[in-house]
Protein backbone atom coordinates (compact mmCIF):
# COMPACT_ATOMS: atom_id res chain seq x y z
CA UNK A 1 0.00 0.00 0.00
CA UNK A 2 3.35 2.61 -0.35
CA UNK A 3 1.60 3.94 3.34
CA UNK A 4 4.61 5.69 3.94
CA UNK A 5 4.18 8.00 0.32
CA UNK A 6 1.45 9.73 2.34
CA UNK A 7 3.83 11.46 5.31
CA UNK A 8 4.68 14.75 4.72
CA UNK A 9 7.31 16.99 6.01
CA UNK A 10 5.81 17.12 9.13
CA UNK A 11 5.36 13.44 9.03
CA UNK A 12 1.60 13.68 9.17
CA UNK A 13 -0.02 10.87 7.44
CA UNK A 14 -2.68 11.97 4.47
CA UNK A 15 -6.15 11.03 4.81
CA UNK A 16 -5.67 9.85 1.27
CA UNK A 17 -2.98 7.38 2.21
CA UNK A 18 -5.11 6.48 5.63
CA UNK A 19 -7.78 5.93 3.32
CA UNK A 20 -5.59 3.30 1.13
CA UNK A 21 -4.23 1.98 4.03
CA UNK A 22 -7.91 0.80 5.52
CA UNK A 23 -8.92 -0.26 2.06
CA UNK A 24 -6.29 -2.60 1.96
CA UNK A 25 -6.79 -4.15 5.54
CA UNK A 26 -10.65 -4.45 4.35
CA UNK A 27 -9.23 -7.07 1.81
CA UNK A 28 -7.30 -8.71 5.05
CA UNK A 29 -10.26 -8.57 7.19
CA UNK A 30 -11.92 -10.38 4.70
CA UNK A 31 -9.59 -13.09 4.50
CA UNK A 32 -9.29 -13.60 8.01
CA UNK A 33 -12.64 -13.78 9.34
CA UNK A 34 -13.02 -17.51 9.53
CA UNK A 35 -9.64 -17.31 11.76
CA UNK A 36 -10.24 -17.12 15.40
CA UNK A 37 -8.96 -13.73 16.98
CA UNK A 38 -6.43 -14.90 19.40
CA UNK A 39 -4.59 -16.62 16.62
CA UNK A 40 -4.35 -13.14 15.07
CA UNK A 41 -0.99 -10.67 15.17
CA UNK A 42 -0.93 -7.32 13.29
CA UNK A 43 2.17 -5.42 13.98
CA UNK A 44 3.07 -1.80 12.21
CA UNK A 45 6.56 -0.67 11.45
CA UNK A 46 8.38 2.82 10.29
CA UNK A 47 5.65 4.61 8.87
CA UNK A 48 3.50 4.38 11.99
CA UNK A 49 6.15 5.00 14.33
CA UNK A 50 6.82 8.59 12.20
CA UNK A 51 3.23 9.23 11.66
CA UNK A 52 1.72 12.01 14.64
CA UNK A 53 -1.42 11.34 13.37
CA UNK A 54 -0.67 7.04 13.90
CA UNK A 55 -3.30 6.95 16.60
CA UNK A 56 -6.43 7.59 14.25
CA UNK A 57 -5.17 5.13 11.54
CA UNK A 58 -4.66 2.35 13.93
CA UNK A 59 -7.90 2.93 15.45
CA UNK A 60 -9.92 2.65 12.43
CA UNK A 61 -7.62 -0.28 11.90
CA UNK A 62 -8.20 -2.40 14.74
CA UNK A 63 -11.98 -2.01 14.31
CA UNK A 64 -11.74 -3.23 10.57
CA UNK A 65 -9.70 -6.36 11.49
CA UNK A 66 -11.19 -6.96 14.84
CA UNK A 67 -7.96 -7.23 16.78
CA UNK A 68 -5.18 -4.96 18.43
CA UNK A 69 -2.56 -3.33 15.99
CA UNK A 70 0.96 -3.18 17.66
CA UNK A 71 3.40 -0.87 16.26
CA UNK A 72 7.05 -2.00 17.35
CA UNK A 73 10.23 -0.52 17.86
CA UNK A 74 13.10 -0.38 15.25
CA UNK A 75 14.89 -2.17 17.31
CA UNK A 76 12.35 -4.89 17.75
CA UNK A 77 11.69 -4.96 14.17
CA UNK A 78 15.66 -5.31 13.24
CA UNK A 79 15.77 -8.48 15.99
CA UNK A 80 12.33 -10.32 14.27
CA UNK A 81 13.64 -9.61 10.67
CA UNK A 82 17.21 -11.24 12.09
CA UNK A 83 15.08 -14.08 13.55
CA UNK A 84 13.44 -14.49 10.31
CA UNK A 85 16.71 -14.95 8.29
CA UNK A 86 17.81 -17.52 10.99
CA UNK A 87 15.31 -19.54 10.86
CA UNK A 88 14.66 -19.99 7.11
CA UNK A 89 18.05 -19.72 6.07
CA UNK A 90 20.36 -21.87 8.18
CA UNK A 91 23.92 -21.83 9.22
CA UNK A 92 26.24 -20.82 12.08
CA UNK A 93 28.47 -18.19 9.70
CA UNK A 94 28.48 -14.63 10.61
CA UNK A 95 25.99 -12.69 8.76
CA UNK A 96 24.91 -9.46 7.79
CA UNK A 97 20.98 -8.90 7.26
CA UNK A 98 19.92 -6.04 5.43
CA UNK A 99 16.24 -5.24 4.82
CA UNK A 100 15.13 -2.17 3.00
CA UNK A 101 11.76 -0.84 3.67
CA UNK A 102 9.50 1.42 2.75
CA UNK A 103 9.81 4.11 5.45
CA UNK A 104 13.40 2.48 7.10
CA UNK A 105 16.16 0.11 6.49
CA UNK A 106 17.43 -2.73 9.12
CA UNK A 107 20.90 -3.92 9.29
CA UNK A 108 21.80 -6.93 11.61
CA UNK A 109 25.15 -8.76 12.09
CA UNK A 110 24.99 -12.06 13.89
CA UNK A 111 26.33 -15.55 14.03
CA UNK A 112 23.07 -18.53 14.32
CA UNK A 113 20.27 -16.91 15.96
CA UNK A 114 22.38 -14.58 18.05
CA UNK A 115 22.45 -10.93 17.03
CA UNK A 116 25.56 -9.04 17.94
CA UNK A 117 24.45 -5.49 16.54
CA UNK A 118 21.16 -4.44 15.16
CA UNK A 119 20.06 -0.39 13.75
CA UNK A 120 17.25 0.82 12.21
CA UNK A 121 17.84 3.77 10.18
CA UNK A 122 15.25 6.33 8.56
CA UNK A 123 15.26 6.05 5.06
CA UNK A 124 13.36 3.58 3.07
CA UNK A 125 12.50 3.02 -0.68
CA UNK A 126 9.66 5.20 -0.67
CA UNK A 127 10.16 7.80 1.68
CA UNK A 128 13.93 8.28 -0.97
CA UNK A 129 11.40 8.31 -3.73
CA UNK A 130 9.38 11.25 -2.23
CA UNK A 131 12.58 12.88 -1.55
CA UNK A 132 15.10 12.35 -4.29
CA UNK A 133 12.78 11.03 -7.80
CA UNK A 134 10.03 12.93 -6.62
CA UNK A 135 10.37 15.21 -10.14
CA UNK A 136 10.28 11.57 -11.47
CA UNK A 137 13.64 11.70 -13.80
CA UNK A 138 16.17 9.22 -13.11
CA UNK A 139 19.26 10.92 -14.04
CA UNK A 140 22.50 10.78 -12.65
CA UNK A 141 22.20 13.50 -10.14
CA UNK A 142 19.16 12.12 -8.67
CA UNK A 143 21.34 8.89 -7.78
CA UNK A 144 24.15 10.99 -6.74
CA UNK A 145 21.99 12.96 -4.59
CA UNK A 146 19.90 9.40 -3.02
CA UNK A 147 22.77 7.48 -2.29
CA UNK A 148 24.85 10.71 -0.91
CA UNK A 149 21.96 10.79 1.53
CA UNK A 150 22.01 6.85 2.34
CA UNK A 151 25.79 6.89 3.14
CA UNK A 152 25.16 9.81 5.22
CA UNK A 153 22.55 7.84 7.37
CA UNK A 154 24.70 4.90 7.20
CA UNK A 155 28.17 6.15 8.05
CA UNK A 156 27.05 6.41 12.06
CA UNK A 157 26.73 3.24 12.62
CA UNK A 158 29.20 1.35 10.16
CA UNK A 159 32.02 1.06 12.28
CA UNK A 160 30.38 -0.76 14.86
CA UNK A 161 28.46 -3.48 11.82
CA UNK A 162 31.83 -3.86 10.67
CA UNK A 163 33.15 -4.23 14.14
CA UNK A 164 31.04 -7.23 14.58
CA UNK A 165 31.88 -8.62 10.88
CA UNK A 166 30.23 -11.01 8.65
CA UNK A 167 30.86 -14.05 6.36
CA UNK A 168 27.89 -14.05 4.23
CA UNK A 169 25.47 -11.01 3.82
CA UNK A 170 21.49 -11.92 3.34
CA UNK A 171 19.01 -9.39 1.63
CA UNK A 172 15.35 -9.67 2.80
CA UNK A 173 13.70 -7.06 1.16
CA UNK A 174 11.47 -6.34 -1.57
CA UNK A 175 14.36 -4.41 -3.34
CA UNK A 176 16.50 -7.63 -3.36
CA UNK A 177 13.99 -9.54 -4.60
CA UNK A 178 13.24 -7.47 -7.58
CA UNK A 179 17.26 -7.84 -8.07
CA UNK A 180 17.35 -11.41 -8.06
CA UNK A 181 14.18 -11.57 -10.59
CA UNK A 182 15.88 -9.45 -13.19
CA UNK A 183 18.92 -11.49 -12.84
CA UNK A 184 17.23 -14.73 -13.13
CA UNK A 185 15.39 -13.38 -16.32
CA UNK A 186 18.34 -12.36 -17.59
CA UNK A 187 20.20 -15.40 -16.85
CA UNK A 188 22.74 -14.34 -14.68
CA UNK A 189 24.14 -15.28 -11.68
CA UNK A 190 21.81 -14.66 -8.44
CA UNK A 191 24.81 -13.50 -6.50
CA UNK A 192 24.15 -9.68 -5.62
CA UNK A 193 27.28 -7.43 -6.49
CA UNK A 194 28.06 -3.71 -6.43
CA UNK A 195 28.95 -4.30 -9.99
CA UNK A 196 25.56 -5.51 -11.18
CA UNK A 197 23.94 -2.58 -8.99
CA UNK A 198 25.76 -0.09 -10.82
CA UNK A 199 24.96 -1.65 -14.24
CA UNK A 200 21.21 -1.51 -13.35
CA UNK A 201 21.71 1.74 -12.28
CA UNK A 202 23.09 3.03 -15.93
CA UNK A 203 20.05 1.09 -17.34
CA UNK A 204 17.64 2.74 -15.10
CA UNK A 205 19.13 6.25 -16.03
CA UNK A 206 19.12 5.67 -20.22
CA UNK A 207 15.41 4.91 -19.34
CA UNK A 208 15.04 8.49 -18.49
CA UNK A 209 11.90 8.85 -16.12
CA UNK A 210 9.98 6.68 -14.08
CA UNK A 211 7.08 5.93 -16.02
CA UNK A 212 9.66 5.02 -18.91
CA UNK A 213 11.70 2.51 -16.99
CA UNK A 214 12.05 -1.09 -18.64
CA UNK A 215 14.04 -3.93 -17.31
CA UNK A 216 13.60 -6.92 -18.00
CA UNK A 217 12.55 -9.41 -15.37
CA UNK A 218 11.38 -5.91 -13.35
CA UNK A 219 7.60 -6.26 -12.66
CA UNK A 220 5.27 -3.01 -13.03
CA UNK A 221 4.33 -3.42 -9.12
CA UNK A 222 8.17 -3.03 -8.13
CA UNK A 223 9.04 -0.71 -10.74
CA UNK A 224 8.42 2.31 -9.29
CA UNK A 225 10.12 1.98 -5.98
CA UNK A 226 12.71 -0.11 -7.67
CA UNK A 227 15.37 3.12 -8.37
CA UNK A 228 15.00 4.59 -5.05
CA UNK A 229 15.89 1.28 -3.47
CA UNK A 230 18.69 0.92 -5.62
CA UNK A 231 19.98 3.96 -4.90
CA UNK A 232 19.86 2.83 -1.18
CA UNK A 233 21.32 -0.67 -1.42
CA UNK A 234 24.64 1.03 -3.43
CA UNK A 235 25.18 3.14 -0.54
CA UNK A 236 24.99 0.09 1.78
CA UNK A 237 27.32 -2.28 -0.08
CA UNK A 238 29.55 1.17 -0.66
CA UNK A 239 29.73 2.32 3.05
CA UNK A 240 30.35 -1.23 4.42
CA UNK A 241 32.23 -2.78 1.18
CA UNK A 242 30.00 -5.67 0.97
CA UNK A 243 31.26 -7.97 -1.99
CA UNK A 244 28.21 -9.73 -2.08
CA UNK A 245 24.94 -10.38 -1.14
CA UNK A 246 22.10 -13.39 -1.81
CA UNK A 247 18.70 -13.20 -1.23
CA UNK A 248 17.05 -13.89 2.17
CA UNK A 249 14.59 -16.85 3.01
CA UNK A 250 12.06 -14.86 5.65
CA UNK A 251 12.07 -11.74 7.07
CA UNK A 252 9.69 -10.14 9.86
CA UNK A 253 6.86 -12.35 9.47
CA UNK A 254 8.81 -15.13 9.51
CA UNK A 255 10.87 -13.93 12.69
CA UNK A 256 7.14 -12.98 14.19
CA UNK A 257 5.97 -16.32 13.37
CA UNK A 258 8.17 -18.10 15.47
CA UNK A 259 8.17 -15.45 18.60
CA UNK A 260 4.90 -16.66 18.57
CA UNK A 261 5.76 -20.64 18.71
CA UNK A 262 8.62 -19.63 21.42
CA UNK A 263 6.14 -17.73 23.43
CA UNK A 264 3.60 -20.11 22.97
Amino acid sequence: MRLAAGLNNDNHLSAEAMERGWQCLRLFAERLQDIPQPQIRVVATATLRLAVNAGEFIAKAQTILGCPVQVISGEEEARLIYQGVAHTTGGADQRLVVDIGGASTELVTGTGAQTTSLFSLSMGCVTWLERYFSDRNLAQENFDDAEKAARDVLRPVADELRFHGWKVCVGASGTVQALQEIMMAQGMDERITLAKLQQLKQRAIQCGRLEELEIEGLTLERALVFPSGLAILIAIFTELNIQSMTLAGGALREGWCMGCCIWR
